[in-house]
């Protein structure tokens, strides 16, 4: 269950919501941000997944789910039969709000700078 708070109307409702509740469920609030912008997105195929690309030999497809897997993977563990199992999950760059796609952009830059010899066009370089 997803609540966007705008006002005090809705942090009622939410209250209200979690009165009826039982027990044993786990409550996250976080700052509603805007998912990244078009400029981002533009930014990110052209100038770091096709440059990684063409440098390294895959097609942008492969690059963007290396990308993924190297830089927005988090383990997880889920209990299954009680039994505990650990599973990589490995987050959409879709679903990024614009602060968070910037430090996904900068990790990449950093990383493809240091340890593949690559220097990454920067966000303000790019037309």
């Amino acid at each position: 269950m997803k609540f966007l708070i705008l006002d005090n109307s809705d942090k009622k409702m939410l209250f209200n919501y979690l009165k009826n509740l039982e027990n044993n469920y786990f409550v996250e609030i976080k700052k509603r941000r805007n998912i990244r912008s078009n400029n981002q997105n533009r930014y990110y195929w052209k100038c770091i997944v096709q440059e990684l690309a063409n440098s390294l030999g895959y097609f942008p497809n492969e690059m963007h789910t290396i990308l993924r897997s190297k830089f927005l993977s988090e383990w997880e563990m889920l209990e299954i039969n009680n039994k505990k199992i650990g599973i990589n999950k490995i987050k959409s760059s879709t679903d990024l709000n614009t602060k968070a796609f910037e430090i996904y952009a900068d990790q990449i830059r950093i990383w493809a700078l240091t340890d593949l010899g690559i220097r990454l066009m920067m966000p303000n370089e790019f037309n």
